[in-house]
């Protein structure tokens, strides 16, 4: 299968925190990007769904995004424990969640 993506991507796991009803989503981050973020997650948005999200440092810090849902994933249940259920999200990024992304790239010795 040939690697369409643009941007690296980099291992992080950060729990996350979205709201797209009237309830409070959470789930937690598999990789980042410049350009978007994988939340893994049992709940599923609509592909073209915008989302807010904040990001949930150990630290108490929290960085919030916009972004929109551009694909989901279920993997196959023979896949199921190697690879997450969840939707990539497209993220217009400001210098804040850029830093991020670099601090977790120049501590990651593994591309996804």
């Amino acid at each position: 299968m040939t690697e369409r993506r643009a941007l690296r991507r980099y291992r992080a796991e950060v729990a996350v925190e979205f709201a797209p009803l009237e309830a409070k989503m959470t789930g937690r981050t598999w990789d980042v990007s410049l350009g978007g973020i994988f939340v893994r997650s049992s709940w599923m948005p609509a592909t073209g769904d915008k989302l807010f999200i904040t990001l949930q440092f150990d630290d108490g810090r929290q960085l919030m995004l916009q972004g929109q849902v551009v694909r989901t994933f279920h993997p196959s249940a023979l896949l199921r424990n190697l690879l997450p259920t969840g939707f990539a999200l497209s993220l217009k990024s400001g210098e804040s969640y850029r830093k991020f992304v670099e601090s977790v790239a120049a501590s990651s010795d593994t591309e996804t």
